[in-house]
């Protein structure tokens, strides 16, 4: 069967269940989608903590909030997806039960791969490929691919009056400790530039991230520094991020949030290949720090938990001074702005 192309009015169905960065990333790639299909009705499906943020996307047109962790779940989202009646289905997972939930979707076009020899006839191309066949840069991050709604951006403004300018987001936690820079070194990198009149939001989620946080601001001492570890949800992160000058932080879906957001953001990182080559190619206002390139070689086996505070200061001041004078460049105002 030729896959062919999307044509106007044609529904299409984009599947992501979870993790925050990978969420966002996929919504960066249905952006470029849609760019290039703007009259094909948009579909995301993904797990309920993900879905507010979502639904206020301007390129999604429809939210679908599912799990795949029980069978009773499963069999739930397999009739919403039949009913909804998608020609087209994109499916990002490769395991089993989302291979299932693919093969029983009744969607005429179904793209996707599966990493279980069984289950890989059940796609009829790639998403890269098909991506190509139709004439789309599925990994394009030229421009701004995440937009926060009026009222979370208004509400951050009353969370962040108390903090100068310029502001820097630092997203201190990781999906592991393997990711994370350690809490001393982040201590000794934002202190001077507390002291410097930065103003500060430790970001992140979790009661270790939450531990984090209380001891950076203890040991920073300075109103400066402004802890909201824990206490804000998707959506009110969008909106806060939207007012930050520059972000800093590990491999963590809120460093996602801010670059694809249009925050120029540095990320620190273990080893190569380095997160701006895999994940986003393209994005102009992104630069990373790897750790390995500064260590010693008997200090890799845990690269980033021997990255000095200086090593990092020196690479932020030279990212600062290349994206300060131009760091809402990126950003709009309008939420649903797509240009």
């Amino acid at each position: 069967m030729r896959t062919g192309i999307p044509e106007s009015g044609d529904r299409a169905l984009w599947i992501r269940f979870w993790a925050f960065g990978d969420i966002l990333e996929h919504l960066a790639d249905a952006r470029n989608f849609k760019k290039r299909f703007p009259d094909v009705h948009l579909t995301f499906l993904s797990h309920r903590r993900f879905t507010e943020l979502v639904q206020i996307q301007p390129y999604i047109d429809d939210v679908i909030t599912g799990s795949k962790n029980t069978f009773g779940e499963w069999r739930r989202v397999v009739q919403k997806i039949r009913t909804g009646r998608y020609k087209w289905l994109i499916n990002t997972h490769s395991g089993g039960k989302s291979s299932l939930i693919s093969l029983f979707s009744k969607a005429e076009r179904r793209i996707g791969s599966a990493c279980l020899f069984f289950f890989k006839g059940i796609y009829h191309e790639s998403l890269d490929r098909w991506s190509r066949l139709c004439d789309f840069d599925i990994s394009d991050r030229s421009f701004r691919s995440i937009f926060a709604a009026s009222e979370d951006r208004e509400s951050a403004l009353a969370h962040l009056a108390c903090l100068p300018e310029p502001r820097l987001f630092a997203a201190i936690g990781a999906g592991s400790m393997w990711k994370m820079w350690p809490t001393e070194q982040w201590i000794e990198f934002l202190r001077p530039l507390a002291s410097k009149g930065w103003g500060i939001v430790l970001n992140g989620h979790g009661p270790n991230e939450e531990e984090m946080g209380r001891k950076i601001e203890s040991a920073i001492a300075s109103g400066n520094v402004l802890n909201l570890v824990g206490a804000l949800d998707f959506r009110k992160m969008a909106g806060l991020v939207h007012h930050c000058t520059l972000a800093v932080g590990h491999d963590t879906g809120p460093m996602h949030l801010a670059a694809l957001s249009g925050v120029p953001t540095m990320g620190l990182f273990n080893h190569s290949p380095t997160y701006a080559a895999m994940n986003l190619p393209n994005i102009p206002w992104f630069r990373e720090l790897c750790a390995d390139d500064h260590i010693t070689r008997a200090a890799r086996e845990l690269p980033l938990k021997n990255l000095p505070a200086e090593v990092v200061m020196k690479a932020f001041e030279i990212f600062a001074a290349e994206f300060l004078p131009r760091a809402f460049e990126w950003r709009g105002n309008v939420t649903g702005d797509m240009q």
